[in-house]
């Protein structure tokens, strides 16, 4: 989404201590944005069975196109890395003490149904209201870029950086048709600027040498110009 901004490096170190101790399903939300890079409406749109076979946790997440933004395209699969597994394991304990485990049911279930009475997820509104707040809660200063989105494009600079800078690689990890799209996604940050700047002075570095001083044995160190 236009606008919205990726989370910096201290940002989401700052994240992580809040999203830990957060309530089982809250940090699920959180963490399964975070570290998959789906649109917030793609998460909502998750089932029980989405997630796990015959209890067991999947070690990959689709979302069909039904579900994806246009509803075209292939089903796109994340990978469930290691910290989302521990989050997602932690609510599925939760969630077992609480309710019988229907692959059907959504995954984040909300506590209003629908109008036949089946069960329905938690709508966008209370997703962004929950992710804000951790926002808020981890000292994340809102400058009006901040919303669920920022979570997708930080996911998104993570990939851009471990793929070597690989446009078109993020761009298939995002599922966009148009490359300029993706590009869309990328932001600058200062430290980058700078690094850039000063791999800038192409000339050598000073060399220095050893000379031993006559009529003694301490060394001296010349500095070629």
């Amino acid at each position: 989404m236009a606008g919205r901004r990726p989370l910096t490096a201290i940002e989401e170190r700052q994240l992580l201590k809040v999203v830990r101790r957060l309530p089982p399903r809250d940090r699920a939300l959180v963490t399964a944005q975070w570290l998959t890079g789906f649109r917030i409406s793609e998460i909502l749109s998750l089932k029980l069975g989405d997630i796990m076979r015959g209890g067991v946790l999947v070690e990959k997440i689709g979302i069909a196109p039904r579900n994806m933004k246009g509803g075209y395209g292939r089903t796109r699969w994340v990978p469930v890395l290691p910290e989302l597994q521990r989050a997602l394991e932690s609510y599925l304990g939760w969630l077992r003490r609480r309710i019988i485990l229907d692959s059907d049911l959504p995954l984040f279930d909300s506590r209003v149904s629908q109008a036949d009475g089946s069960a329905k997820a938690i709508g966008r509104e209370r997703a962004r209201l929950i992710i804000k707040r951790a926002f808020a809660s981890a000292g994340i200063l809102d400058d009006g870029r901040l919303g669920t989105h920022s979570l997708r494009k930080t996911w998104a600079k993570h990939v851009y950086r471990n793929s070597g800078n690989d446009l078109m690689i993020l761009k298939a990890a995002l599922n966009h048709s148009d490359v300029a799209v993706t590009q869309a996604y990328l932001s600058v940050e200062e430290e980058d600027v700078v690094r850039a700047i000063r791999g800038c002075d192409f000339t050598r570095k000073p060399r220095s040498k050893a000379t031993t001083t006559p009529g003694t044995s301490e060394a001296l160190t010349i500095v070629a110009a």
